[in-house]
């Protein structure tokens, strides 16, 4: 075996710009196998961080379409119909329900700039997220601001500064600043509830309400009485990380095909490489065969021919992938809706088995048919052959 690995390495050492460039298509398919593995094993982890890290068990919000209300509980978004804060007091008061919290989120639109979510808050939505850390004070007055302190560090401003809103003639006070949670979190502004209605000309009124449970397995029992009430539905995390995922499917798809089409690709390019290599060395495999080289020995110098060159790719692509993680990243997040903020690519050993183990499958199926047709060569004419 070994020597017929000495003899593989030497035939594709002969022609090496042919052999890198082979090497390369197969790391590209190789890659994007490797990279989309790692992007749904990391999409799903981070949905459940994200969702997990909102502080409830579901959501009651208006009547609608549930992929507005994923785009609310993820990204903020437009909002035309409201609950009232009455409804707070009536889910709070139902069985099986720990605490209701209103909350109140909308998007400001800036023309000819970006849009700014902002996000009204009390002392009972605070408490709804134990995990933050504020630094400064909550809120002072009704012109208070609690900024992200990245956004802020952008923006050169700090606790104590004037925040101005983009089309709204008020200016806010700094009161304190939300260190980088890694979530959602950081991209928006909050203010103090009823500040936040008046904005919106929305007074006594909330986009959601956010509902602990105090048993998990009566959920139904919660949804069923949350939606008894008249033009209200319940959203449990489990039904937006179900529509945050059919959302995705599509460009799953499109992503999928596309590594279909370039492991294709690939196979094409081994194959072609090694019938060309075979085409090549005609009189020499001739020449092997009248010495007394069997068949099986031809075919196996062949297929490991082109196995190193596949698992060569495949080493190589699984090597990009984890150097190039980060700039994948940006460009997954721009063909996918609701993208999470955490690691969309999340890596494991699994993985590089599995490319690993594609490699060396492509490898040999891509060799199968130059193995076969350079061990049916006849000596004589093989030796006579120019």
């Amino acid at each position: 075996m070994f020597k017929y690995l000495q003899v593989a390495l030497k035939n594709l050492l002969r022609r090496r710009f042919r052999t890198f460039l082979t090497v390369l298509g197969i790391a590209i398919g190789i890659s994007m196998l490797f990279s989309f593995m790692a992007f749904s094993k990391g999409y799903e982890a981070s949905m459940r961080q994200e969702l997990n890290r909102l502080g409830a068990h579901m959501l009651a919000i208006a009547k609608g379409c549930p992929y507005e209300a994923t785009a609310l509980i993820m990204h903020g978004g437009v909002i035309e119909d409201y609950l009232n804060v009455e409804d707070v007091a009536r889910i709070r008061e139902m069985p099986n329900v720990q605490n209701a919290v209103g909350m109140f989120m909308n998007l400001l639109v800036i023309p000819h700039g970006k849009n700014i979510v902002i996000f009204g808050m009390n002392e009972e939505s605070f408490a709804m997220r134990p995990w933050w850390t504020v630094r400064g004070t909550m809120f002072v007055d009704a012109n208070s601001v609690i900024l992200p302190e990245v956004m802020a560090t952008a923006m050169g401003l700090d606790i104590g500064g004037i925040y101005r809103l983009p089309g709204v003639e008020r200016e806010f006070v700094i009161s304190g600043l939300l260190e980088k949670t890694g979530t959602q979190d950081d991209q928006f502004i909050y203010l103090p509830l009823l500040t936040a209605q008046e904005i919106f000309n929305a007074a006594g009124k909330v986009t959601s309400i956010a509902i602990q449970l105090e048993d998990l397995s009566l959920v139904q029992q919660v949804v069923d009485s949350v939606e008894s009430l008249p033009d209200v539905q319940a959203i449990t995390m489990s039904q937006v990380l179900a529509t945050a995922q059919t959302l995705m499917s599509s460009a799953q798809a499109m992503i999928n095909s596309i590594v279909v089409i370039a492991v294709v690709i690939s196979a094409l390019g081994v194959m072609n490489s090694i019938l060309m290599s075979v085409f090549e060395r005609t009189r020499e495999i001739g020449m092997m065969k009248a010495v007394g080289a069997s068949q099986s020995d031809i075919i196996s110098l062949v297929w490991i021919e082109s196995v190193l060159l596949s698992l060569s790719g495949g080493v190589l692509g699984i090597l990009a992938s984890l150097g190039g993680g980060r700039l994948i990243e940006p460009l997954i997040r721009g063909v996918i809706p609701f993208a999470p903020l955490g690691d969309l690519l999340v890596f494991d050993l699994e993985m590089v088995f599995i490319s690993l183990f594609s490699a060396l499958l492509l490898g040999l199926v891509a060799g199968a048919y130059p193995a076969i047709r350079a061990s049916q060569l006849s000596p004589m004419e093989a030796i006579r052959s120019e």
